[in-house]
């Protein structure tokens, strides 16, 4: 009797375990699914959009605020009246975290399209965070808060962009003093191409003679990252000449080379990659990256 007993408690267990298990793994799933989102592309409104759950967010971030908008699955603009929200900023690799309280920017007509953040992120402009998202008070949405994270890239101000082109550049093309030795530098624009001088009096020089002042475009492109980079550099992570972080001294730039685009740490190590391919796209396949290819 003992025996059978037991035969019949094992019988149960073999029968339920499984679905047991089966049915944590899917509310795991669930779970998980909340807090995910697909591949981002770009927005009406300039950001990152997204489908979370049976909706669509489009994140815009500038240096000096944060917007979300929020669409249904036919892409039409959900209002937002009664929604509020918080978001959450951390800087990879920093544990410390920001928080900012999201509300409706109310429009003429009463509605809301977005939800507002003042935020000051100069302090990330050109780098890559980790951006955590709760809304609340959706319409035709149950009483669980709305939760997403994604990657995203703040963009660069004008004022940066200038900033690392002067940095790179270093020195003025005539004097061949150091930029910003002698005050701002100044910025001389003939067709395409732009220059930075050390002062008023080597302008004319640059515009009289332009063949021999200004550089000569290198056979490879360098260009500064997107948000649509953002994916890419996260699966890259090191840049592969200095095996330094992408991020970690600036603003990270891309070049293609063999058809593939590969990210950099400064634009100074596009001359020994593109001059050595085979070793430094060895390098990647090694770390199990493989730079996605050019469009």
């Amino acid at each position: 009797m003992i025996f059978r007993n037991l035969a019949m408690i094992v019988a149960v267990l073999v029968i339920t375990l499984p679905k047991a298990i089966a049915q944590s793994d899917q509310g795991a799933q669930a779970v998980h699914k909340s807090t995910q989102t697909a591949t981002s592309t770009k927005g009406s409104h300039g950001g990152m959009l997204q489908k979370v759950d049976t909706r669509q967010i489009e994140t815009v971030i500038e240096a000096g605020e944060l917007r979300v908008f929020v669409y249904d699955q036919q892409g039409k603009p959900i209002d937002l009246t009664t929604a509020r929200g918080l978001a959450t900023l951390q800087k990879q690799g920093s544990s410390k975290k920001y928080r900012y309280d999201l509300f409706p920017d109310i429009l003429k007509d009463k509605s809301a399209t977005s939800l507002t953040a003042t935020a000051d992120l100069t302090q990330y402009t050109g780098q890559q965070v980790e951006l955590s998202i709760q809304l609340d008070g959706l319409q035709e949405q149950s009483r669980r808060p709305l939760t997403f994270k994604s990657d995203v890239l703040v963009p660069m101000t004008e004022a940066r962009q200038i900033a690392a082109a002067i940095e790179a550049q270093g020195v003025c093309p005539v004097s061949g003093g150091q930029l910003g030795s002698m005050g701002s530098p100044i910025a001389v624009t003939i067709g395409d191409q732009t220059v930075y001088v050390c002062c008023v009096g080597c302008v004319d020089a640059v515009k009289e003679n332009p063949e021999k002042y200004l550089t000569p475009k290198p056979p490879f492109a360098i260009s500064p990252i997107t948000d649509e980079d953002t994916t890419a550099i996260a699966d890259q992570e090191l840049c592969p000449v200095m095996d330094e972080p992408l991020g970690g001294m600036g603003v990270p730039y891309k070049t293609v080379v063999e058809g593939r685009v590969v990210y950099l740490c400064c634009p100074g190590c596009a001359k020994k990659l593109h001059a050595n391919a085979a070793l430094y796209l060895g390098k990647l396949a090694d770390q199990g990256v493989i730079p996605p290819l050019a469009r």
